[in-house]
């Protein structure tokens, strides 16, 4: 046996809570869709729960007869932990800074309902500058739900012009 899978195997995961996690995202409820990040190296991976609750706003009218969770919602939790991912993988926001998603590409296989856990699972594909390039899949019950190809472009809020707000 060589020595990677050796330390691979006595690698403790690397967990924070959803107190902890909150600290490496700008947005707060309802918009903070990860419930935990199960494990994470920095410029490597990050993993993440995300358990779907039938009780959560976007399940009410999505769709009342057969609740499904929505895509966009699963493309938000994939920025979320991408955005986390890259903070760790660098240096945490400043109070002038924004992360912003540069693209998606983005596809689903299954549905997902309430009940489900899902378990999210990026990795860091390329770090330049000031932006960062990752992919990732999430599964539910082991079995693939949606897969994404992401960039995120972290910039100063004065460069994107006069606020609207």
């Amino acid at each position: 046996m060589s020595a990677a899978p050796a330390a691979e195997a006595s690698r403790q995961p690397k967990p924070l809570g959803f107190t902890a996690l909150r600290h490496w995202l700008r947005h707060r409820h309802p918009m903070i869709l990860l419930d935990r990040i199960t494990d994470h190296e920095p410029g490597k991976f990050l993993e993440a729960l995300i358990s779907i609750s039938g009780n959560v706003d976007c399940i009410a009218g999505h769709f009342p007869e057969r609740a499904i969770y929505p895509g966009s919602n699963l493309m938000q939790a994939n920025a979320q932990a991408g955005i986390i991912l890259y903070q760790m993988s660098t240096s945490m926001l400043a109070e002038d800074e924004l992360t912003l998603i540069g693209s998606v590409d983005s596809r689903f296989f299954k549905v997902v309902v309430p009940g489900d856990q899902i378990v999210l699972r990026i990795t860091a594909n390329r770090l330049v500058g000031n932006m960062f390039q990752y992919s990732g899949k999430m599964t539910v019950g082991g079995n693939r739900v949606a897969a994404f190809r992401a960039s995120l472009v972290r910039t100063k809020v004065s460069d994107l012009g006069s606020p609207l707000w």
